[in-house]
């Protein structure tokens, strides 16, 4: 069983509350303590950079709390930029019935990660932020002067191939006429050639044998004579 405590007690470590600050930005408000990330919508600042949050509209130190707006006008937060991030998926989906309508959507925040520095007091000035250092590996300078000494130097390319033209081609560039090659005949149709045997035998006076493809011979018709009769044989 806990022991009660008299009034008159100062309070310890473990019972002192922590100091943090609630901080207005973008429409939210965030109850913050140094050392937290916060997301906030896409800021025009580059990573690195320090910016001011405002307006504070509660601070707590451990001794009390303020919440008059007076007493803290020009308290500001102070927070670095970590990076830039796109924020997850959400799904839109509007559809109209008895319309055949259906659309779907996705649209995904762009957001800002901030670190929260501390809580500046009014007409404190920012931090400056703190620069990085790359770090430099001892001895790589000296092994790339050497691999740069007995790096062999790079062969010349050979020129590319001339592309060999006809000599059609050639003769156009260069104007000379080329003597074109006379074409073999072509073998004649058999139809032709039997039209053209048959044409001197006609002029000769020949007549042609009838085809036999049809397969019959039509033979001359005969003339019948005419009866006629005289009045005189009537009498």
């Amino acid at each position: 069983m806990k022991t009660p405590q008299s009034s008159d007690v100062p309070p310890t470590e473990a019972t002192t509350p922590a100091s943090f600050a609630v901080v207005r930005h973008g429409g939210h408000q965030y109850r913050v303590t140094p050392g937290d990330r916060l997301v906030v919508d896409r800021l025009p600042s580059a990573v690195g950079d320090v910016i001011g949050l405002g307006p504070v509209l509660l601070l707590s130190d451990g001794k009390g709390v303020q919440v008059d707006a007076a007493s803290l006008e020009g308290v500001r937060v102070a927070a670095t930029v970590a990076g830039h991030r796109r924020g997850r998926k959400i799904r839109v989906f509007t559809f109209k019935p008895k319309k055949r309508h259906r659309r779907t959507l996705g649209f995904r925040a762009e957001q800002t990660e901030l670190v929260v520095d501390r809580v500046l007091a009014k007409g404190e000035p920012l931090p400056e932020p703190v620069a990085v250092v790359a770090f430099e590996a001892p001895g790589i300078e000296e092994e790339a002067v050497a691999v740069e000494a007995t790096a062999p130097e790079p062969e010349a390319p050979e020129p590319p191939t001339a592309r060999r033209r006809s000599p059609r081609a050639a003769a156009v560039e260069t104007g000379v006429e080329v003597p074109v090659e006379a074409e073999p005949d072509a073998p004649s149709h058999p139809a032709r050639r039997a039209r053209k045997a048959a044409e001197p035998a006609a002029k000769a006076g020949v007549e042609a044998e009838p085809s036999t493809s049809a397969g019959k011979v039509e033979a001359p018709r005969r003339r019948t004579a005419r009866k006629t009769t005289s009045p005189e044989a009537g009498e």
